[in-house]
């Protein structure tokens, strides 16, 4: 038993090594993200970076939901801060390097007859999610969490980093160019923020957590659709489907809807187990 303890600690000890590295790494990646070649001046910097504190609109009310699933389920707020950060770090700043190499690549060996809106989507859509629930599984394994509440918290948390560390290149990118074009962009950004990266990872660490605690093919099988489904989604939404105004609201409620129906369900079931245990 206490070789088994060992192993598992040393494995522990061996992710915490990794999730380190790639932490550091993504933030040589990512300072690119705010920081340009052009010559420009600290002011104009400054004008940039104030577009940010656009971006509290969603990013305050996040902070309560989580604040509140953490007094509710007794979660540890250390956890979730600690995802927060690997998402933004980690599978924002690979994913970005991953999506330019593919749009080269692709590009050049099927020249005019490559589509960035559809095939990038396709592309965007697998690979983010991918290194997004690669996160995921990680900070699970570290940090020894179980429940259900436990996965959809951390995957939130992910999704939120990254969506926070997306926002933050778009707004940069486009206020580099044309500094006017900074506060639009952010506005930009919160009309996408209701159903965007934390909704994505929630609902795709549901799909996990079903594979994880499989008792059954059937399990397997529903974890994986949800996974794919989330995957689905994101394409659409990146997609020219995604500019539709009935689809792009549709698409939110498609991905919004399953993650509270799961979370409800599992509050009606917790009653129940509690009183069989009492």
């Amino acid at each position: 038993m206490n070789k088994i303890n060992q192993n598992g600690e040393r494995k522990r000890l061996f992710m915490s090594g990794v999730l380190i590295l790639l932490l550091t790494l993504g933030m040589v990646i990512d300072e690119g993200d705010y920081v340009t070649h052009k010559q420009i001046s600290t002011t104009v910097y400054l004008q940039v970076y104030s577009a940010f504190f656009v971006l509290l609109v969603y990013i305050v009310p996040f902070f309560f939901l989580i604040k509140r699933l953490c007094k509710k389920y007794q979660l540890d707020g250390f956890v979730l801060m600690i995802a927060v950060a690997c998402g933004a770090l980690i599978p924002a700043a690979f994913a970005g390097e991953i999506n330019d190499s593919f749009t080269s690549l692709v590009r050049h060996l099927m020249g005019r007859g490559y589509s960035d809106a559809w095939l990038g989507s396709i592309e965007t859509g697998v690979v983010e999610e991918l290194l997004k629930l690669l996160t995921v599984s990680a900070l699970v394994y570290l940090f020894h969490r179980q429940t259900l509440q436990d996965y959809v918290s951390i995957g939130m948390c992910v999704g939120m980093g990254f969506q926070i560390e997306e926002d933050i290149s778009y707004i940069t990118e486009s206020g580099f160019q044309h500094v006017s074009s900074a506060f639009p962009e952010a506005l930009d950004r919160i009309v996408g923020s209701l159903g965007s990266h934390w909704a994505y990872t929630g609902l795709a660490a549901i799909g996990l957590y079903l594979i994880v605690t499989s008792i059954s093919a059937h399990h397997v099988r529903r974890g994986m659709f949800w996974i794919v489904y989330v995957m689905v989604n994101h394409f659409l939404y990146d997609s020219p489907i995604g500019d539709v105004n009935l689809f792009f609201a549709l698409l939110n409620v498609a991905l919004i809807l399953p993650l509270i129906a799961f979370l409800r369900d599992d509050d009606k079931k917790r009653p129940d187990e509690t009183s069989e245990k009492g």
